[in-house]
């Protein structure tokens, strides 16, 4: 008699890299162990669709369907013998809608009943300001999306708790509960769409970091995430040849929101293509410049801007220079309220543009004649006029004091977290100052962090932390840094996880390089641009 036969369990959550050397997969994010320990690009975990054969119901090796076919099909309505004598005439719905035309199955990328959902949005929403005109906060919407309350739970998440983290400081002129939420419902057109469909894509990511892998539902935000994503490119496609300014606040705040949902997914998506997408579109609106028209189009624009900055100080290549850049920073940083979406100001992220150019320049060999002069101009700007902080003694009259100027203080301390680190900055990329050279910016810029959370919360840009936090050295400052893990790390954005295991491994292969060169670690620079390239990541430092 023969042995019983080893029963081999398979399993669905494993990287594409292991399934295909057919090796167990411990399915840790972003990559495994098993790809990390044999030095192979772990593929990750995204889903990948594939059509089944209907006759064999077969589809290609080591592929793998996201549902099988009692879920596929969940929610969709059963048809009577009318509507099925309609379908088979080529009339769906009664109207003279063709099958050909819509193309209606569960895996298309666009939402066939988005526009009735839309419709559907309570009179609050169509009273919301016109264009001409920055929009304060809306209420909180719910129950407004009749056909799908997946999708009114997810854009609910969105609007009270997703917003609210998109700015260090949370007020009313918070654009995230007013002017992306409104632009995305303003109409049915593909550009509005896509816009509705990224949103509820980066809150379903936030909620599947939330709820973790405990249970079903984490996995089901992410797939619900996915789905959405994909909806969004698919609508977005449709628009980008778009000439009016209507659409191009859509399009350019989808593309935004695209880019910062690849700060929330734990999948690895392609947040840098997004901003080539933006750069063309500014291009095309040369001419007509909505950014300097309306209020509406310079706040989407600016949050566009500043995000490309602050993604090409992570950016270990020199590319072509962009339009976002060179047209876009100008126009959009003379309004004096420009940075104060991320924390900081215009002129603090104009000399952090500079300092980049300045280092990418020199790292080709291009040495300006004046280099010294403009490194102290760039100091000079980063430290007058110094933000005061000493208003007030903190402990005994915060409680007491106007809520106006508690955002006051909150928002001068957080610039003074940009400009601290700008400085550190600069020391690094254009000097490569060791980390004693920068030490006391360190120390400030982690303290003040620190004193920010306590005060408010834990919103925190992640740019002026992670630059300082890179080139700790001292006990006491690694401490705050854990510290902010801690907090940061429960706000489910999963670039702040991410960001803890590029940080760890800059802090052991500076204590390596000293211990086997004999220096301090004080003494040690380390670029955590090439340590985050080592390890397969790329940091979206938003």
């Amino acid at each position: 008699m023969s042995p019983p036969r080893k029963r081999v369990r398979r399993t669905f959550s494993a990287c594409w890299t292991c399934r295909r050397r057919r090796v167990r997969c411990d399915g840790v994010v972003p990559g495994c162990t098993p790809c990390r320990k044999h030095s192979v690009a772990c593929e990750g975990y995204s889903v990948e669709l594939v059509w089944v054969d209907p006759s064999t119901g077969k589809y290609p090796p080591l592929s793998r369907r996201s549902l099988d076919s009692a879920h596929t099909w969940d929610g969709w309505p059963i048809l009577d013998d009318e509507q099925l004598e309609r379908l088979i005439d080529g009339d769906i719905d009664g109207s003279g809608t063709q099958i050909g035309q819509l193309e209606a199955n569960p895996f298309t990328e666009e939402l066939a009943n988005l526009g009735n959902e839309i419709r559907d949005v309570t009179d609050s929403i169509a009273a919301l300001p016109k264009k001409s005109q920055v929009p304060r906060s809306i209420l909180p919407i719910p129950n407004t999306f009749r056909s799908n309350s997946d999708d009114a739970a997810v854009f609910y998440h969105y609007m009270t708790w997703v917003a609210p983290l998109m700015v260090p400081v949370d007020d009313a002129d918070n654009p995230w509960k007013s002017v992306y939420p409104s632009t995305a419902l303003q109409d049915t057109s593909p550009a509005s769409c896509a816009l509705y469909h990224a949103i509820l894509a980066q809150a379903a990511f936030n909620l599947a970091n939330l709820y973790g892998d405990t249970n079903d539902d984490g996995p089901k935000k992410t797939a619900q995430g996915l789905e959405h994503y994909g909806a969004s490119l698919h609508q977005l496609y449709k628009c980008l040849g778009s000439s009016t300014e209507e659409e191009y606040d859509a399009c350019m705040a989808t593309l935004y929101t695209l880019v910062i949902t690849g700060a929330y997914a734990r999948q690895k998506l392609p947040w840098r293509d997004h901003f080539g997408g933006a750069g063309g579109m500014v291009t095309k609106f040369l001419g007509q410049q909505p950014w300097a028209q309306s209020s509406r189009s310079w706040v989407i624009s600016q949050s566009l801007a500043l995000s490309f900055e602050i993604a090409q100080t992570s950016n270990t290549h020199r590319r072509e220079r962009s339009s976002l850049t060179d047209t876009l920073l100008g126009d959009v940083s003379l309004k004096c309220e420009f940075g104060f979406t991320i924390g900081s100001s215009g002129q603090v992220l104009q000399v952090i543009s500079n300092i980049r150019l300045l280092a990418e320049r020199m790292a080709t060999g291009d040495i300006p004649e004046n280099p010294g002069e403009l490194i102290q101009n760039y100091i000079a700007e980063l430290t007058s006029p110094p933000e005061s902080t000493e208003d007030f003694d903190i402990e005994e009259i915060w409680e007491s004091t106007s809520k106006k100027d508690r955002a006051e203080y909150l928002q001068r301390l957080h610039l003074r977290l940009f400009r601290n680190a700008a400085i550190i900055y600069l020391f690094r990329t254009v000097l490569n100052v060791p980390p004693q050279g920068v030490v006391k910016y360190v120390s400030t810029v982690l303290q003040d962090t620190l004193s920010f959370i306590q005060l408010h919360g834990g919103a925190v840009s992640m740019w002026p932390v992670f630059i300082a936090a890179v080139e700790a050295y001292e006990v006491k400052d690694q401490q705050i840094v854990e510290q902010w893990f801690d907090i940061s790390g429960q706000l489910g954005i999963q670039n702040r996880r991410t960001a803890r295991e590029v940080i760890r491994a800059v802090w052991e292969k500076r204590s390596q390089e000293a211990k086997n060169r004999g220096l301090q670690q004080s003494q040690i620079a380390i670029d955590w641009r090439e340590v985050q390239q080592f390890l397969g990541l790329d940091l979206l430092l938003l």
